[in-house]
């Protein structure tokens, strides 16, 4: 089976913005979007800008949008894909 299909298959899991600093959920999308698995949000909550590529990325991988991130590619998606919802 090709790495690429096995990728699909990775998913963090479920971590409640708030259990995990903002850059640590954020660091943790980009790295599962950028294999191919699926991010998880916990309950949501973030910045709507997570939502957007990230667009504004230096020679240095560094982000105005994302200060606080370093190693950034332009097009890098902070976005969970997983998202919870409280019942």
């Amino acid at each position: 089976e090709p790495a690429e299909e096995i990728m699909k298959r990775f998913c963090t899991g479920a971590m409640s913005l708030g259990a995990l600093s903002r850059e640590a959920h954020e660091t943790l999308a980009i790295a599962v979007n950028r294999v191919g698995g699926k991010s998880n949000s916990g309950e949501g909550g973030e910045d709507t800008i997570r939502g957007k590529p990230i667009a504004d990325v230096d020679e240095k991988g560094r982000s105005p949008t994302f200060p606080h991130l370093a190693g950034l590619k332009n097009g890098d998606s902070a976005n969970s894909y997983i998202h919870q919802v409280a019942s």
